[in-house]
């Protein structure tokens, strides 16, 4: 038993550690704010880079399989996400209006459900 000039103290200690716990729990982000995706999209096959009109993998607005520079199709807007299911490791370019390189995407598989279609004219997956 603890002698009774302690408890106050440890009372404090226990109780700081308490309100502590619980504005860290109340802080982190939850499964709901962070949607991950643990697979590919049901419409995004093996080995495509598919790009989506809509956040989360909504509306897939185009696939592509080979390794050739394609232009992005009409209508994409300026949000939208991407989803990098080809072969492990290989990426994807993306290009402006000018065909200058502006992003590259990590290492399939890899995705972005918040995208930006904007400044993107053209991808190309790099094999």
């Amino acid at each position: 038993m603890l002698n009774p000039a302690r408890r106050t103290p440890v009372r404090r200690l226990l109780v700081t550690a308490g309100a502590l716990a619980a504005v860290a729990l109340s802080t982190a982000p939850s499964d709901a704010a962070q949607p991950a995706l643990r697979s590919a999209p049901a419409d995004c096959p093996k080995y495509y880079f598919c790009g989506y009109k809509e956040a989360n993998f909504q509306v897939l607005g185009f696939k592509y399989k080979d390794c050739k520079r394609h232009e992005i199709p009409d209508g994409m807007g300026s949000g939208g996400s991407w989803y990098n299911n080809q072969s492990r490791y290989t990426v994807t370019e993306m290009f402006d209006k000018g065909k200058y390189r502006i992003f590259t995407t990590d290492g399939a598989p890899s995705s972005d459900p918040h995208g930006r279609w904007k400044p993107v004219w053209y991808v190309q997956n790099i094999c």
